[in-house]
């Protein structure tokens, strides 16, 4: 689980703080709206270098954007 949240669109470029777990450690991901690329990252110190949560928050950005409805100030992408 991860919990994005201050979601916010300048241009093309969609950023987002997020927190892994139940960590309040939190990271900072940038992503491009029309590559899809993760533009910028500031990793949680909670993923001791795995590193995967980033992905998370890719792919909820991602299927928040091809809803086509406005994006929410908040998020928790779930996963098992």
């Amino acid at each position: 689980m991860v919990k994005i949240f201050d979601i916010t669109q300048k241009g093309d470029i969609i950023s987002c703080s997020y927190t892994p777990e139940t960590s309040d450690l939190k990271g900072y991901v940038e992503v491009d709206m029309k590559t899809h690329e993760v533009k910028s990252v500031k990793y949680s110190e909670y993923e001791y270098g795995k590193k995967m949560y980033v992905a998370h928050v890719r792919s909820k950005i991602l299927e928040l954007l091809s809803t086509k409805q406005s994006l929410p100030k908040e998020v928790i992408a779930v996963w098992y």
